[in-house]
């Protein structure tokens, strides 16, 4: 860790904060070895968006049916127990997956088994990162948290399509399942993690508790506006995700095998850029959100308008790929950091489980909403004169970002 500003290093060196990382890192790169395999074999055998938005539907929809639910056990029992159980589920759910991997119709209901145990482990961790961290140290805590999170999610696709291109299916699955294997071991090494100090509550108080949470949030106008500011974008990857097998065969000409092997690169650098802009610009986060919107719109409208006016040269697109590909990247990274930094200084520890697991079920509901829709959208404009389309509109909401963040002194 000796490259690393001394800030993180401190934050990290924080044994159990290190621990809880490593597991949520673990976890991710196990996620990503499971969503590519699925997504290959199934738009290997349909050839369509539709079966990739199928793929996603089965990970978003267990989010969305359960999180309420998991984010306020998040609240009520140890976070560590509900980690080491939820890896546990998951690691048999992989397992039986491998005993019936020939049979493609039972992969998606299984996949659902195994992000409805994974709806569980998300806000029982994301709960717990500020457990273990000094309220002063939450910026640092979340960056490495997201980072984290979108860092093990694109080394996992680009570690999984290395194996998916040189082995098979089975030997993806198999990686899968050892990592989840590890990630059990590693949580088993958390301290307790209980959310609150009373030794026992019942139920009833422990909703009432939690509305009360709520009222105070939609009525807090900064923290509402960022917790749905970082829902949104995670259904716009998704959104990008479901229509990235088609554009990249047909637009670019690469299989879907080979295409994290050249795409998921450019992305991580821009993923490790932002963590590093985001915590040497001294301004505020409405002010980052805007930047990163603002990224977001330029790289769209460019790649867009490029390929629209004919301005890329045959067969070397993937070149031009490269830029557009850092700055998604970089523009997603700054919007997600800097919101659930808000979202995490704004409310109440004990709190904290419920919420994002709140959060995470308006991320699935956006999931579930966005990745029809992209097929949908692709059907009616078109990847080029969507892509165009997705520029104007980041353009203009980097607009009212601005404007909003300037009135509301955020």
């Amino acid at each position: 860790m000796l490259f690393l500003p001394k800030p993180y290093v401190k934050v990290l060196s924080r044994r159990d904060f290190f621990i809880l990382t490593l597991v949520i890192l673990i976890g991710q790169i196990a996620s990503a070895f499971l969503v590519l395999s699925l997504i290959v074999s199934i738009y290997t055998k349909t050839g369509s968006n539709l079966g990739v938005s199928g793929v996603i539907l089965s990970f978003a929809v267990p989010a969305f049916l359960l999180m309420a639910f998991s984010g306020l056990i998040a609240d009520i029992f140890d976070r560590k127990k509900t980690i080491l159980v939820a890896n546990t589920v998951i690691a048999f759910v992989v397992f039986v997956i491998l005993l019936t991997e020939k049979l493609v119709y039972a992969s998606i209901p299984l996949s659902f088994l195994y992000f409805a145990g994974n709806s569980f482990f998300i806000p029982a961790s994301s709960a717990a990162t500020a457990q273990l961290v000094r309220r002063s140290q939450l910026l640092i805590a979340n960056t490495i948290f997201i980072f984290i999170l979108a860092g093990g999610v694109l080394f996992g696709f680009f570690a999984a399509s290395l194996v998916q291109y040189f082995f098979d299916n089975m030997a993806t699955l198999i990686v899968c399942e050892m990592l989840l294997i590890l990630a059990i071991i590693f949580s088993l090494l958390l301290p307790p993690l209980p959310p609150r100090s009373a030794r026992s509550i019942s139920f009833v108080k422990a909703i009432g508790h939690v509305r009360k949470g709520f009222v105070y949030i939609m009525r807090a106008r900064v923290v509402w506006f960022f917790f749905l500011t970082f829902a949104l974008m995670q259904g716009i990857i998704v959104f990008a995700v479901t229509l990235s097998p088609g554009f990249f065969q047909d637009v670019v000409g690469l299989s879907i095998g080979t295409t994290p092997i050249f795409v998921l690169p450019p992305i991580g650098a821009g993923v490790v850029f932002g963590v590093l802009l985001i915590n040497r610009v001294k301004n505020r986060e409405g002010m980052l959100v805007s930047l990163g919107v603002w990224t977001l719109g330029v790289a769209l409208l460019t790649l867009g308008l490029m390929i629209k006016l004919h301005l890329t040269i045959d067969g070397l697109l993937i070149l031009f790929l490269v830029p557009f590909l850092f700055l998604l990247g970089l523009g997603v990274m700054i919007i997600m950091i800097a919101s659930r930094t808000v979202i995490q200084k704004g409310i109440r520890h004990d709190h904290q489980g419920t919420v994002f697991g709140a959060n995470i079920i308006l991320a699935s509901f956006m999931a579930v909403l966005m990745s029809p829709l992209a097929v949908l959208m692709e059907d009616v404009f078109g990847y080029i004169n969507l892509i165009i389309l997705g520029g104007v509109l980041f353009l203009g909401a980097s607009l009212v970002f601005a404007h909003i963040g300037n009135k509301w002194k955020f």
